[in-house]
Protein backbone atom coordinates (compact mmCIF):
# COMPACT_ATOMS: atom_id res chain seq x y z
CA UNK A 1 0.00 0.00 0.00
CA UNK A 2 1.40 3.46 -1.15
CA UNK A 3 1.77 5.17 2.25
CA UNK A 4 1.32 8.52 1.07
CA UNK A 5 -1.96 10.79 0.09
CA UNK A 6 -1.69 13.44 -2.00
CA UNK A 7 -3.28 16.32 -0.28
CA UNK A 8 -6.79 18.22 -1.25
CA UNK A 9 -6.55 21.12 -3.11
CA UNK A 10 -7.64 23.47 -0.71
CA UNK A 11 -6.59 23.57 3.20
CA UNK A 12 -9.13 22.51 5.68
CA UNK A 13 -10.36 26.13 6.49
CA UNK A 14 -10.64 27.08 3.08
CA UNK A 15 -12.73 24.30 2.33
CA UNK A 16 -15.07 24.93 5.04
CA UNK A 17 -15.13 28.51 4.02
CA UNK A 18 -16.81 27.54 0.24
CA UNK A 19 -18.79 24.62 1.96
CA UNK A 20 -20.62 27.37 4.69
CA UNK A 21 -20.90 30.20 1.98
CA UNK A 22 -22.39 27.40 -0.43
CA UNK A 23 -24.72 25.84 2.07
CA UNK A 24 -26.19 29.64 2.31
CA UNK A 25 -26.54 30.11 -1.30
CA UNK A 26 -28.56 27.33 -1.93
CA UNK A 27 -30.85 27.61 1.59
CA UNK A 28 -31.12 31.84 0.35
CA UNK A 29 -31.75 30.64 -3.65
CA UNK A 30 -31.90 27.61 -3.88
CA UNK A 31 -35.79 27.27 -3.27
CA UNK A 32 -38.87 26.77 -5.72
CA UNK A 33 -36.93 24.22 -7.39
CA UNK A 34 -34.08 26.86 -8.65
CA UNK A 35 -30.58 25.03 -7.57
CA UNK A 36 -32.31 21.69 -8.94
CA UNK A 37 -32.77 23.01 -12.24
CA UNK A 38 -29.28 24.71 -12.30
CA UNK A 39 -27.12 23.25 -15.33
CA UNK A 40 -23.35 23.05 -15.56
CA UNK A 41 -22.99 25.48 -17.91
CA UNK A 42 -20.19 24.88 -20.69
CA UNK A 43 -18.01 25.97 -23.55
CA UNK A 44 -19.43 23.73 -25.91
CA UNK A 45 -21.57 23.57 -28.95
CA UNK A 46 -25.45 24.29 -27.97
CA UNK A 47 -25.02 26.36 -25.01
CA UNK A 48 -24.47 29.82 -26.43
CA UNK A 49 -25.23 29.98 -30.03
CA UNK A 50 -24.38 31.77 -32.31
CA UNK A 51 -26.99 34.49 -33.77
CA UNK A 52 -24.81 36.02 -36.22
CA UNK A 53 -24.69 39.25 -34.00
CA UNK A 54 -21.94 41.80 -34.03
CA UNK A 55 -20.24 44.33 -31.56
CA UNK A 56 -22.87 45.66 -28.80
CA UNK A 57 -26.10 43.64 -30.04
CA UNK A 58 -23.82 40.16 -29.95
CA UNK A 59 -22.79 41.28 -25.89
CA UNK A 60 -26.46 41.39 -25.24
CA UNK A 61 -27.19 38.26 -26.88
CA UNK A 62 -24.93 36.54 -24.61
CA UNK A 63 -26.02 38.66 -21.23
CA UNK A 64 -29.37 37.14 -22.15
CA UNK A 65 -28.24 33.53 -22.58
CA UNK A 66 -25.78 34.17 -18.85
CA UNK A 67 -29.26 35.67 -17.37
CA UNK A 68 -31.47 32.72 -18.82
CA UNK A 69 -28.89 30.05 -16.63
CA UNK A 70 -28.80 32.08 -13.76
CA UNK A 71 -32.50 31.76 -13.39
CA UNK A 72 -32.91 35.64 -13.84
CA UNK A 73 -34.48 35.47 -17.52
CA UNK A 74 -37.00 37.95 -15.42
CA UNK A 75 -34.30 40.78 -14.28
CA UNK A 76 -34.57 43.85 -16.87
CA UNK A 77 -30.51 44.81 -17.14
CA UNK A 78 -29.16 47.43 -18.72
CA UNK A 79 -26.06 46.62 -20.37
CA UNK A 80 -23.41 49.47 -21.05
CA UNK A 81 -19.98 49.25 -22.95
CA UNK A 82 -16.96 50.60 -21.18
CA UNK A 83 -14.65 51.99 -24.01
CA UNK A 84 -12.32 53.73 -20.84
CA UNK A 85 -8.90 53.64 -22.63
CA UNK A 86 -7.46 51.64 -19.60
CA UNK A 87 -9.11 48.53 -20.48
CA UNK A 88 -7.18 48.59 -23.86
CA UNK A 89 -4.67 45.33 -24.10
CA UNK A 90 -3.83 45.64 -27.47
CA UNK A 91 -0.20 46.59 -26.27
CA UNK A 92 2.45 43.68 -27.06
CA UNK A 93 4.30 43.08 -24.28
CA UNK A 94 7.61 40.69 -24.53
CA UNK A 95 7.52 37.20 -23.40
CA UNK A 96 9.43 37.97 -20.30
CA UNK A 97 6.69 41.11 -19.22
CA UNK A 98 3.33 39.47 -18.75
CA UNK A 99 1.21 42.76 -17.59
CA UNK A 100 -1.80 41.50 -15.14
CA UNK A 101 -4.57 44.79 -16.02
CA UNK A 102 -5.73 46.61 -13.57
CA UNK A 103 -9.16 47.80 -15.23
CA UNK A 104 -12.25 46.14 -13.93
CA UNK A 105 -13.53 43.88 -17.11
CA UNK A 106 -16.98 44.67 -16.02
CA UNK A 107 -19.16 46.27 -13.19
CA UNK A 108 -22.29 45.77 -11.74
CA UNK A 109 -24.36 49.01 -10.45
CA UNK A 110 -27.88 50.21 -9.06
CA UNK A 111 -29.12 53.30 -10.44
CA UNK A 112 -32.46 54.40 -8.60
CA UNK A 113 -34.96 51.35 -9.86
CA UNK A 114 -32.83 50.81 -12.72
CA UNK A 115 -29.85 47.83 -12.53
CA UNK A 116 -26.73 48.46 -14.61
CA UNK A 117 -23.79 45.90 -15.87
CA UNK A 118 -21.02 47.07 -17.64
CA UNK A 119 -18.34 45.61 -19.81
CA UNK A 120 -14.90 46.43 -21.62
CA UNK A 121 -15.85 45.73 -25.85
CA UNK A 122 -12.63 43.81 -25.99
CA UNK A 123 -14.33 40.86 -24.52
CA UNK A 124 -15.79 40.11 -27.24
CA UNK A 125 -12.91 38.36 -28.66
CA UNK A 126 -12.82 36.49 -25.74
CA UNK A 127 -16.22 35.25 -25.46
CA UNK A 128 -15.17 32.47 -22.39
CA UNK A 129 -14.14 35.69 -20.14
CA UNK A 130 -17.13 37.66 -21.33
CA UNK A 131 -19.18 34.60 -20.37
CA UNK A 132 -16.95 34.91 -16.57
CA UNK A 133 -17.31 38.49 -16.24
CA UNK A 134 -21.29 38.19 -16.91
CA UNK A 135 -21.90 35.54 -14.69
CA UNK A 136 -19.98 37.74 -12.04
CA UNK A 137 -21.96 40.23 -12.24
CA UNK A 138 -24.87 38.67 -12.35
CA UNK A 139 -24.08 37.16 -8.94
CA UNK A 140 -23.57 40.41 -7.70
CA UNK A 141 -27.31 41.28 -8.81
CA UNK A 142 -28.64 37.84 -7.36
CA UNK A 143 -26.28 38.61 -3.60
CA UNK A 144 -27.92 42.21 -3.59
CA UNK A 145 -31.09 40.68 -3.15
CA UNK A 146 -30.31 38.65 0.10
CA UNK A 147 -32.93 38.48 2.82
CA UNK A 148 -29.76 37.48 4.95
CA UNK A 149 -26.02 38.16 5.66
CA UNK A 150 -23.66 35.63 4.48
CA UNK A 151 -21.35 33.89 6.94
CA UNK A 152 -18.34 35.28 4.94
CA UNK A 153 -16.60 38.96 6.31
CA UNK A 154 -17.21 41.80 4.31
CA UNK A 155 -13.89 42.03 2.95
CA UNK A 156 -14.56 38.72 1.47
CA UNK A 157 -17.48 39.78 -0.69
CA UNK A 158 -15.66 39.41 -4.16
CA UNK A 159 -14.68 36.36 -3.39
CA UNK A 160 -18.28 34.98 -2.39
CA UNK A 161 -19.13 36.62 -5.81
CA UNK A 162 -17.17 34.32 -7.57
CA UNK A 163 -18.41 31.07 -5.73
CA UNK A 164 -21.68 32.57 -6.48
CA UNK A 165 -21.05 32.03 -10.04
CA UNK A 166 -20.23 28.44 -9.52
CA UNK A 167 -23.25 28.11 -7.95
CA UNK A 168 -24.94 29.47 -10.62
CA UNK A 169 -23.48 26.68 -12.80
CA UNK A 170 -20.48 28.90 -14.53
CA UNK A 171 -17.48 27.35 -12.40
CA UNK A 172 -16.33 25.89 -15.55
CA UNK A 173 -16.53 29.32 -17.40
CA UNK A 174 -14.47 30.80 -14.30
CA UNK A 175 -12.19 28.44 -13.57
CA UNK A 176 -10.63 28.38 -17.09
CA UNK A 177 -10.39 32.34 -17.46
CA UNK A 178 -8.64 32.96 -14.15
CA UNK A 179 -5.30 32.96 -16.75
CA UNK A 180 -5.00 33.08 -20.02
CA UNK A 181 -1.59 33.61 -21.76
CA UNK A 182 -1.90 34.47 -25.75
CA UNK A 183 0.60 34.27 -28.25
CA UNK A 184 0.47 38.41 -30.49
CA UNK A 185 2.31 39.55 -32.94
CA UNK A 186 2.58 43.54 -34.06
CA UNK A 187 4.92 43.98 -37.15
CA UNK A 188 7.97 42.83 -36.21
CA UNK A 189 7.34 42.14 -32.72
CA UNK A 190 5.98 38.98 -31.47
CA UNK A 191 5.43 38.30 -27.49
CA UNK A 192 2.94 37.17 -25.14
CA UNK A 193 0.14 39.16 -23.45
CA UNK A 194 -1.40 37.53 -19.98
CA UNK A 195 -5.12 37.87 -18.88
CA UNK A 196 -5.93 37.75 -15.03
CA UNK A 197 -9.68 37.37 -14.27
CA UNK A 198 -11.46 37.05 -11.46
CA UNK A 199 -10.63 37.01 -7.55
CA UNK A 200 -10.74 33.24 -6.49
CA UNK A 201 -7.76 31.68 -7.36
CA UNK A 202 -8.31 28.55 -10.38
CA UNK A 203 -8.30 25.79 -7.11
CA UNK A 204 -10.81 27.66 -5.40
CA UNK A 205 -13.24 27.78 -8.45
CA UNK A 206 -12.39 23.98 -9.12
CA UNK A 207 -13.08 23.66 -5.35
CA UNK A 208 -16.60 25.35 -5.95
CA UNK A 209 -17.15 23.55 -9.15
CA UNK A 210 -16.71 20.07 -7.33
CA UNK A 211 -19.07 21.07 -4.82
CA UNK A 212 -21.58 21.64 -7.43
CA UNK A 213 -21.40 18.47 -9.43
CA UNK A 214 -21.25 16.31 -6.36
CA UNK A 215 -24.36 18.05 -4.45
CA UNK A 216 -26.32 17.71 -7.56
CA UNK A 217 -24.80 14.48 -8.77
CA UNK A 218 -23.64 15.49 -11.92
CA UNK A 219 -21.71 13.15 -14.29
CA UNK A 220 -18.26 15.32 -14.27
CA UNK A 221 -16.76 13.74 -17.74
CA UNK A 222 -18.30 17.20 -19.61
CA UNK A 223 -16.63 19.21 -17.15
CA UNK A 224 -13.43 17.30 -17.89
CA UNK A 225 -13.29 17.64 -21.48
CA UNK A 226 -14.02 21.71 -21.48
CA UNK A 227 -11.37 22.44 -18.46
CA UNK A 228 -7.63 22.83 -19.43
CA UNK A 229 -5.65 19.60 -18.78
CA UNK A 230 -4.17 20.32 -14.94
CA UNK A 231 -7.78 22.11 -14.15
CA UNK A 232 -9.35 18.56 -15.14
CA UNK A 233 -7.05 16.81 -12.66
CA UNK A 234 -7.95 19.00 -9.81
CA UNK A 235 -11.26 19.01 -10.22
CA UNK A 236 -10.87 15.16 -10.00
CA UNK A 237 -8.75 14.86 -6.95
CA UNK A 238 -11.21 17.51 -5.39
CA UNK A 239 -14.42 14.98 -6.94
CA UNK A 240 -12.67 12.27 -5.25
CA UNK A 241 -12.25 14.16 -1.80
CA UNK A 242 -15.61 14.97 -1.55
CA UNK A 243 -16.33 11.64 -2.13
CA UNK A 244 -14.38 10.14 0.03
CA UNK A 245 -15.48 11.87 3.06
CA UNK A 246 -19.22 13.10 2.57
CA UNK A 247 -19.07 15.46 5.59
CA UNK A 248 -18.91 18.85 2.93
CA UNK A 249 -21.90 17.17 0.66
CA UNK A 250 -24.05 16.25 3.88
CA UNK A 251 -23.50 20.13 5.06
CA UNK A 252 -24.97 21.40 1.36
CA UNK A 253 -27.70 19.11 1.58
CA UNK A 254 -28.94 19.57 4.57
CA UNK A 255 -29.45 23.27 3.58
CA UNK A 256 -31.30 22.17 0.08
CA UNK A 257 -35.05 23.93 1.32
CA UNK A 258 -37.83 21.55 1.53
CA UNK A 259 -39.49 22.27 -1.99
CA UNK A 260 -36.41 21.66 -4.32
CA UNK A 261 -37.44 18.53 -6.53
CA UNK A 262 -34.52 16.32 -7.29
CA UNK A 263 -31.42 17.31 -9.30
CA UNK A 264 -31.34 17.04 -12.99
CA UNK A 265 -28.84 16.97 -15.33
CA UNK A 266 -26.33 19.23 -17.36
CA UNK A 267 -27.88 20.41 -20.51
CA UNK A 268 -27.52 23.60 -23.24
CA UNK A 269 -31.53 23.87 -21.77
Amino acid sequence: MWPFKRKPILDADTAQWHVDNFAWLVATFGGNAAFAEAALVLPKPGFFPANGQEGHARALHILERVKHYCGMDDRPVELVPDHNPAADRSTTFSVAMPVHGKHAQGTFSVKGNSVQISYVPTLLTHPERLIATFAHELAHYLLATAPTSPPCEDDEHEFLTDLTAAYLGFGVFMANTVFEFEAIQDGPMQGWRYGRSGYLPEQDLIFATALFIAVKKLDPSPAYQCLKAHLAQQLKRALLYLTSDRKFIDQIEASIPADTTAPVASSPD
